[in-house]
């Protein structure tokens, strides 16, 4: 084993170790932890044993093992960039409904008259 290939999979283990053990991992949702581990483990076994990229490359059409994982990185990139955007838009909903909700009570607050007895 190279000096790299242990310092990459070191890498990848504390990456996988701080997602998992994140104090507000328990948010996340399984599916997430799920790709998470997948992703872990191929990139730990793609760095061990780097000639099975070549081999995946070209079954899939790709003349290079370097050229798919770019390829794939790519395609990782805009899932992620899109998904920041999905939830972007989503927490501003939220931000936007909270924020009526809260209009709407103090208004409620500052036009109760009080009651005469």
């Amino acid at each position: 084993m190279n000096f790299i290939q242990l310092i990459l999979i070191l890498g990848f283990l504390i990456f996988l170790f701080r997602v998992l053990a994140n104090p507000g991992s328990h948010q996340l949702r399984a599916w997430t932890k799920i790709v998470v581990i997948l992703f872990v483990l191929a990139a730990i076994l793609a760095i061990l044993f780097p000639d099975t990229t070549n081999t995946i490359a070209n079954w899939m059409g790709v003349k290079r093992g370097a050229d798919l994982l770019l390829y794939l990185l790519t395609l990782a990139f805009i899932f992620a960039i899109f998904y920041g955007y999905i939830q972007s838009k989503r927490l501003q909903k939220r931000i936007v409904s909270l924020a009526r909700k809260i209009a709407i009570i103090e208004a409620n607050q500052k036009n109760k008259l009080p009651r005469n007895k």
